[in-house]
């Protein structure tokens, strides 16, 4: 539920029109559990586990009426709120109207597959059997609704990390061989393709970028990408696919999650596989790894919850011992 104040009310001769702000957030905490190899656990396999914060969010957003159909917004997140600091989040800026919607965003956003399958499944596979996110900067148009039918257009530019979104698995950081000099980043193209409608709702993307490089090189050329979801009332299932093109490498991404409601009480899984070939270079991860993950969660209220989670995943190819991850939270949205 979000409280919402009224923060300007300007009255002109030519109409009558107001800014509104809102603010909203979330705060999860409790107790984790991570045993393994990886990001969440230690890397000699021993338990690390204790109380803590998941989730502290917070959301400003505002929007105002322009006239004439149009309207202005602006939101900004506060992502990282603790005792040792605060830590921005994504944020933008929209105007809209009959002609459909401009926005200029920073942020990473969320992973298309485990975290934008029509909010099926259990706890999310990015940062785990998929890439971590890294943020970017874009600025996209998406038209207006066309009987279920939208298109959009985008163009961002997002740093190269290893491990991220955009770059291959070949053990080359920013600047590497093959990176054009001073292109700490790359810049792409997308065109997006969307239905919704009743209780089907698909997505599809295709993504181009510049500054490839020669090989060996972390820099991706192409991207395409599909997801879709279907409610069958006692149950919604998703599925997603991406195969992304690297100068060198092709890495391919599935997904499938079931999410099931029962009253209060709302289950959820999800399974998630990657793929790398033909990296053809000295220290590539050819080879498939994989993971699942399994949620539980009863609300309280319409804004209080308990979320129990346990994720399971390879966090490398060749690495015998599994990482996983369990969660026992409480979780308050406003």
């Amino acid at each position: 539920m979000k409280k919402t104040l009224i923060a300007l009310a300007v009255l002109a001769a030519s109409g009558a029109s107001f800014a509104q702000a809102t603010i909203s957030g979330n705060y999860t905490a409790g107790y984790r559990s991570s045993t393994g190899v990886g990001a969440t656990a230690t890397t000699n396999g021993a338990d690390q586990s204790g109380l803590g914060n998941d989730t502290s969010l917070v959301t400003f957003a505002a929007k105002e009426d322009l006239g004439g159909g149009m309207e202005a917004g602006v939101s900004m997140k506060i992502d990282g709120l603790t005792r040792g600091g605060v830590s921005g989040g994504d944020s933008g800026m929209y105007i809209s109207g009959g002609f459909g919607k401009i926005s200029l965003d920073n942020g990473r956003g969320s992973d298309y597959l485990s975290g934008g399958t029509a909010g099926v499944g259990g706890v999310g596979l990015d940062g785990k059997v998929f890439s971590t996110l890294t943020a970017g900067d874009s600025i996209g148009y998406t038209s207006p609704n066309f009987g279920g039918f939208t298109f959009g257009l985008s163009h961002s530019e997002s740093a190269i990390t290893q491990g991220g979104e955009n770059a291959s698995p070949i053990g080359l950081g920013a600047g590497a061989a093959g990176t054009p000099a001073g292109a700490a980043y790359q810049r792409s193209t997308g065109l997006t393709l969307g239905y919704a409608g009743g209780p089907l709702a698909v997505n599809g993307n295709y993504t181009v970028y510049d500054q490839q490089g020669a090989a060996p090189s972390t820099n991706g050329k192409s991207r395409v990408s599909i997801r879709g979801a279907y409610d069958f009332g006692v149950a919604k299932l998703g599925a997603g696919y991406r195969n992304t093109q690297f100068v060198s490498g092709v890495r391919q991404d599935s997904f499938l999650a079931v999410g099931i409601p029962l009253g209060a009480l709302t289950l959820g899984a999800d399974w998630g596989q990657r793929t790398h070939s033909d990296t053809a270079v000295a220290g590539g991860t050819d080879g498939t790894r994989g993971g699942y993950g399994l949620k539980a969660e009863y609300a309280l209220s319409k804004r209080t919850s308990l979320v129990a989670s346990y994720a399971s995943w390879e966090a490398s190819v060749g690495v015998a011992q599994r990482t996983t991850e369990t969660n026992l939270l409480v979780s308050h949205s406003f």
